[in-house]
């Protein structure tokens, strides 16, 4: 059996280089010397039982069986050196996780792809707004005249910043995407570099609410024949809420970005994937809550000098003062501003349709406001004299919802009190912050 397995090997290689033989050589003599070894150990087990027997051929015998051993040892070790070590072979386990690796980038190459088509879908939903809609209505010569109630300005509050984010994400946004497909690194920096920029949607979803009122006006007459006009499917309505859906999308595409991208162990791309994700997770949850302040009606304030928007939930609300401002145990939706906390009573249902609307109730100056905690509530006083005797009682539904609101309302205190520090001696305020650090 040797001696035909050594032919066909050497029949093999014939066509080897010099340095090949040579490589060759040196693994058959490692593999002659090491099976050598084992030859003889084992010829030493069953010389073991007829050593007489053996002795009588003399060393003419052994010197046969070390040959036909050398033989064999030989003809074994070269079918190896051609056939290659088995330890350099991939294990299962290595060919099974090579296999999945691929899978995995895979089905993320397949999200990448699914970004910029919906990328391309929705500059194109946008012309279908500017070039068309806003285009019409722009035109003095258009068949279909323009409502009075429309004219003055009335009209750009129907589509909003929408010709800005339209000509970034068309000129720009769009493009930049494409060339950073490729490099996932470079498509997580392209979220953070663009950070700022997409601040444009919390503008946009602010207005989002005097939109779809003035919308609705004009949606079956209007709004309508300009539809049929300029050929096209969808309402205007249906239009206007794809920047809304569009600024939600990209957290969830780059999700499972990140997901495939964790799984198939790429640790450099996932940290910069990872920050991406949240960059896009927070966008749209501001742009959400400008749409919800946006519907609060009846504050007499300018709601843009509040500051930012830290928290805003249903919290059940009591009145604690002697003031009957609020009554007993009412499920208020509360905002809580850098410079006030509005008390608003919901008005309507979220539904596939419409949103609720927020009818103003009270406020407290956050600067003019003391806070303390009551078993499972929170007190909330006025401070001023002005308002004298207005405090309120408040719960959150659940307990995880209530330490976020004492930590919050904690912290924001802190800073009105660090910041009249620093106006009041801001030398001293100077020195202590030295100190500090």
């Amino acid at each position: 059996m040797y001696v035909y397995v050594s032919s066909l090997t050497l029949k093999s290689l014939e066509g080897a280089t010099s340095a090949d033989l040579a490589e060759i050589e040196q693994i058959v003599k490692e593999r002659m010397e090491q099976h050598s070894e084992n030859q003889e150990r084992n010829s030493l087990m069953r010389d073991a039982k007829s050593e007489t027997a053996i002795s009588d051929y003399g060393d003419n015998t052994n010197a046969h069986h070390r040959d036909l051993s050398a033989q064999c040892s030989s003809n074994e070790a070269t079918a190896l050196a051609f056939s290659g070590d088995e330890s350099d072979k991939p294990t299962d386990d290595s060919v099974d996780s090579a296999k999945t690796t691929e899978a995995l980038l895979r089905k993320r190459q397949y999200v990448l792809k699914e970004l910029i088509d919906t990328e391309e879908a929705y500059v194109r939903d946008l012309s279908l707004i500017v070039d068309g809609y806003i285009a019409a209505m722009a035109d003095p010569n258009c068949e279909i005249p323009m409502p009075e109630d429309l004219r003055n300005g009335r009209d750009k509050l129907v589509f909003g910043n929408i010709e800005v984010i339209y000509n970034w994400h068309k000129n720009f946004f769009l493009e930049s995407l494409k060339q950073a497909v490729e490099n996932p690194v470079e498509l997580a920096s392209l979220f953070k570099r663009y950070e700022r920029k997409l601040q444009i949607y919390v503008l946009y979803c602010k207005n989002k609410h005097v939109s779809e009122y003035i919308v609705s006006e004009y949606l079956d007459t209007y709004f309508e024949e300009l539809r049929v006009k300029l050929g096209h499917k969808l309402q205007l309505c249906d239009l206007l809420i794809k920047p809304v859906q569009r600024i939600m999308k990209y957290q969830l595409m780059l999700k499972d970005i990140l997901k495939y991208t964790e799984k198939a162990g790429l640790t450099e791309e996932v940290e910069l994937l990872r920050a991406a994700y949240k960059i896009m997770v927070v966008v749209p949850k501001t742009a959400n809550d400008m749409m919800d302040v946006g519907r609060l009606q009846g504050f007499e304030g300018k709601i843009t000098a509040q500051g930012k928007l830290l928290l805003h939930d249903i919290l059940t609300v009591s009145d604690y003062g002697t003031t009957n401002a609020m009554g007993k145990n009412k499920d208020l939706h509360v905002f809580l501003f850098e410079q006030s906390i509005i008390f608003s009573e919901v008005i309507g249902k979220k539904t596939q349709f419409t949103s609720p609307q927020y009818i103003y109730k009270a406020h407290l100056q956050i600067n003019k406001m003391s806070f303390k905690t009551k078993e499972d509530c929170f007190i909330l006083e006025s401070t001023d004299p002005k308002a004298n005797g207005l405090a309120f009682l408040c719960q959150a539904p659940t307990e995880e919802m209530q330490e976020q609101w004492l930590q919050t309302i904690r912290e924001i205190l802190q800073t009105q009190k660090d910041f009249l520090k620093a106006i009041q001696s801001p030398i001293a305020y100077q020195k202590e912050l030295t100190k500090e650090a």
